[in-house]
């Protein structure tokens, strides 16, 4: 970055011990001249972000002034996940046990100090200042976890620290499909159709899809029970499923007095199991490609 001019001044004009004046003498665009005399002492002040340099020798008190605008410390981490050398992105179905972990960063100055942390219970590292990568080879990591790198410059300043995280998070299928109406049939008669329904990887419910099925064909949509009940919406209109319960085997869309609802438990490909909620369309032949069902 080229320096900006800087402008020079003159000092007020000062007298002599025999009542004559001196003009002072100065450069434009150079260094500033202070000139001595019998008038009193003059000090210099730097600013902020202005560096003032004393260049003054035995015959001449001579300052330069230089604009150092202060940069505040930036850092960006990021993170490579993988699995036996595969690289896994967000989120990573459950049950798959992360065993490599790349962390990568840059800073945009040399830092005087930095710190790596992490939720998940991993080593902490010692991190030499001009360190620009970690690698966690030998622990796993099967839940969620965050990275947090802080970058401190030591000049005190109020950007001198700064910080950036990155995680690895995990998720479950969300799964819809159509198939008969199961209201009254066997729990695991439905649990075995819906593994081969169509999937996604999320971490909740949220979506949007169109709804399939022909005649005495119903939409169903599956998804972990952690994630809350769902509302149905579309269009205008709310509704139009049923959630299905397990009681002792037997799915039912209404619970009868004396009825004790069971988890429905699914497991999916990497043998994680976890309870689900199912629920099934009201009416069959509720292929659309138009209006989209919405859950919330």
């Amino acid at each position: 970055m080229s320096k900006a001019p800087v402008p020079s001044y003159s000092k007020a004009v000062r007298p002599h011990t025999d009542g004559t004046y001196e003009q002072p003498t100065h450069e434009i665009g150079g260094d500033i001249l202070i000139l001595g005399g019998d008038s009193k002492d003059v000090e210099v002040l730097a600013g902020d972000d202005i560096l003032i340099e004393d260049l003054s020798d035995s015959g001449t008190d001579r300052f330069r002034v230089n604009y150092a605008p202060y940069v505040a410390m930036d850092v960006e981490l990021t993170l490579v996940a993988k699995t036996v050398g595969v690289t896994k992105t967000n989120p990573v179905l459950k049950g798959t046990v992360i065993d490599e972990i790349e962390l990568v960063w840059t800073v945009n100055k040399a830092p005087d100090s930095l710190a790596l942390t992490n939720t998940g219970g991993l080593d902490v590292p010692s991190l030499a200042d001009n360190d620009l990568a970690y690698e966690y080879a030998s622990q796993t990591v099967s839940s969620d976890i965050t990275f947090t790198l802080q970058g401190n410059d030591g000049d005190g300043m109020p950007g001198s620290i700064d910080s950036d995280a990155t995680s690895i998070s995990f998720g479950n299928n969300f799964i819809i499909g159509n198939d008969i109406n199961r209201d009254g049939l066997s729990t695991s008669g439905l649990v075995t159709a819906i593994t081969g329904f169509t999937k996604t990887v999320k971490i909740n419910r949220l979506q949007t899809y169109n709804a399939t099925g022909g005649v005495n064909n119903h939409h169903y949509v599956a998804y972990p029970k952690s994630w809350g009940l769902a509302t149905f919406t579309k269009g205008i209109f709310t509704g139009g499923y049923v959630r299905l319960k397990n009681v002792s085997g037997v799915l039912k869309s209404v619970l009868g007095g004396g009825d004790t609802e069971s988890d429905i438990t699914v497991a999916n490909a990497l043998g994680y199991s976890e309870a689900y909620y199912v629920y099934m369309t009201l009416f069959d032949n509720q292929a659309d490609a138009v209006t989209p069902f919405i859950i919330s």
